[in-house]
Formats: structure tokens, sequence, C-alpha cells
């Protein structure tokens, strides 16, 4: 504390050019996830046997006894290869708003390129992926969406006539083999809500089954509409489950019976990715789903200390920077996610993925005999 009234004494003397010099190095040398180290173990062999090495650019270096390598607090995480700092901070502000501002405007604001924004936002969405949650002594209201396979950003589709391709897009509804699948699921009690992407086309037993499993959901029951699939499994399993007919999305004879709840968010997330950031690949439709789900909970934490007549004490930074800082797969993720986005459409019989503009992935050999 002594210290830092010793350096307030001496800022009053300096000049307008030195104070101003002084606000340029605190911006390029400060990240507000510096606040959240918590080293524990090596991001390379996972060992605890650590000890500090030093510094790098303002932040302490540490060598792992075991494997023998140096790394800081960023390295393996989605944090890795960030370097301006000052407009990541700006980026981070915004990103923490929960507003997502649509890419080319950020870009303008903070004085980076569109392609920077574009990395910057997925690396950090990349490390909310891996959160689920588990529903446990729950009704789970549950229903499927359908969104249209998209292909935003690719190169080399080959369509011809964008005319006819459109016309072709309006008509791919319902059970198209073209429709990318979504599983909703919103827990009555506990106020949960899952969304994560399932397969293409028609819903199976399979899809089902990885879906609902045992880890995720314990001593259930669904209220779900009259999917025969559903039934189907639900019966197979041993679930107990309420249906009702898809059409009217209630029970006739028991109005608590219905998916109204998650009606309501599929439209919100529809509406959110269409309207709001005017449409999102299938590639990254994950990341996008679990960003969703991560507001819910955000919200859900405030509702619930506002309700019991608490002081709010809930900081979106601190729940943020503890995924991010924490995280270790979500580097790996981001890395993956062209892969991983041709596996899928591999799996469900697509081949004609195009190409990636990301000049990340343009560098980077992937592996198509893995594809089948």
């Amino acid at each position: 504390m002594k210290k830092l009234e010793y350096i307030k004494s001496q800022v009053s003397d300096l000049s307008p050019k030195d104070k101003q010099e002084l606000i340029t190095y605190l911006k390029n040398s400060y990240s507000v996830f510096s606040d959240y180290v918590n080293v524990k173990a090596c991001p390379h062999c996972k060992s605890t046997k650590i000890v500090k090495n030093g510094t790098r650019n303002g932040h302490h270096k540490y060598i792992c006894r075991n494997c023998k390598k140096n790394f800081t607090y960023r390295t393996k995480t989605p944090l890795s290869g960030i370097q301006k700092l000052n407009q990541w901070n700006i980026f981070i502000d915004d990103f923490m708003s929960l507003n997502l501002t649509p890419i080319r405007e950020l870009k303008d604001k903070i004085g980076v390129s569109e392609q920077t924004v574009f990395n910057w936002r997925h690396k950090l969405l990349s490390a909310l992926v891996l959160k689920d949650q588990v529903f446990e002594n729950d009704i789970i209201e549950f229903d499927e969406a359908n969104f249209l396979i998209s292909r935003k950003g690719r190169q080399g589709m080959g369509i011809i006539d964008k005319n006819k391709y459109t016309r072709w897009r309006r008509s791919q509804v319902g059970e198209s083999d073209y429709n990318v699948k979504v599983f909703v699921a919103y827990g009555r009690f506990s106020r949960q809500l899952n969304i994560t992407r399932s397969n293409m086309g028609r819903t199976k037993k399979k899809d089902m089954e990885a879906y609902f499993t045992k880890e995720r959901f314990k001593n259930i029951k669904v209220y779900c509409d009259m999917h025969p699939t559903y039934k189907g499994f639900f019966r197979d399993n041993g679930i107990p489950f309420e249906t009702f007919l898809s059409k009217k999305h209630v029970s006739w004879d028991k109005p608590e019976v219905h998916n109204q709840t998650v009606n309501s968010y599929i439209r919100n997330f529809k509406d959110f990715t269409n309207i709001h950031l005017r449409g999102v690949s299938t590639k990254y439709i994950d990341l996008y789903l679990k960003w969703f789900q991560f507001i819910h909970e955000t919200r859900l934490v405030v509702e619930r200390q506002l309700s019991s007549g608490q002081k709010v004490k809930f900081n979106i930074a601190d729940n943020i920077c503890k995924e991010v800082v924490g995280n270790t797969a979500g580097l790996d993720i981001y890395r993956m996610l062209e892969f991983s986005y041709q596996l899928y459409l591999q799996a469900n019989g697509r081949t004609d993925y195009g190409g990636c503009k990301n000049h990340y992935y343009k560098a980077k050999v992937i592996r198509t005999d893995l594809l089948g």
C-alpha cells in the first residue's frame, strides 16, 4: 500500500506527455485475467513439481522439474498467443457485457483486423464448451430444434445459381437431412438449461442415448411430445415420461405437462443468432449454444440472490476469468474446430464442406484419412 501511495505522489509531478505514456504502459501490461492466476501444475505433463523462473512481459514464468519446460499461466489456455493487451482489454470489456457486439462493429472500435476479433471471440467461447450440468431429481422439459446447415464463411462451395440455392434452402424443413438437430433440456426444479448439438436429419435412438447419459440425468421425469423415437427410448430405458401432441405443445388433460419453457429458449436463441449475429456457421454453433447457456446461468444466479433478499455478489468477470484461466482444453477445442466440423459432416453423410478462409487452418494439414 505504501508503494502505491508513493507512486501516486510521483504521478502528480509528471508532465501530460509522461502521464499519457504511463497510461499506455499500464494498458499494455495488464489483463483482467492476471488477477485470477492460480498455477498449480504444469500444463504440459500435469506435474505439480513447479517453481517460479523469472518473468516475461510482467508475468511470472514457471519451470517444471519433471519435463523441464517453461510456461506461464497463459500456456495452453485460450489466452495463448494474445499479444495486443491494450486492444484485448477493450475486447474483454465488451465480451463481459454479455452483449456480443457484431464483429465488424467491434473491429472498428478496437482497431484490429476482423480476423483477429473473430479469433479472440472463438478462443474465449471454446473455454465454455465443456461446461455441462447434472440434472438430478428433476422434471425435464425436452424438445429439439432444427437449424439448417450453414456454411457461412466457407469458400469453394461451387454454388453457380444463387437464386436456385436460396430456393433449395427454403425447402429444407422438418426432418431434412440438411437440418442440424439441437437438443434442449430444462429442469423445472433446478431451472438449469442444457443446449447441445446432436445429429443431422431424423432423430434416432442412438442420438438420444448419446444425450441422455446416466452421468448427466439422474432420477428424472421427462415431459415431451409424442415423437416415436422419444417414447421408444424412454420406455426402453425405464425413464418416466409424459407426452402431448406436438401441435398443441401442452397436454389436454394435464396443463402442467408441456415444454413451453424450452420452446421459449429455442425462439430466443434463434433470434440471438439470426437477428443479432446475422447467422452462425454450423461449424461454430456449439460455441454459441454454450454461450447462450452461460448467459442463462449468469442471470439465474443473480435472480436467486435477488429473490432471497441478498445483496447481489455475482461478478461476471470473476465467473468468466476462472473458466478461461483454468481451462487447458479450450485451446485444443479451438484448434480442432475445422477438423471436428468435417468429422461431424462426414458422420452425417455430408462431404460438401468447402474450404475454410481462416488463415490459421490454411497452415494446418487436415487428416482426410480420418474422415472415412
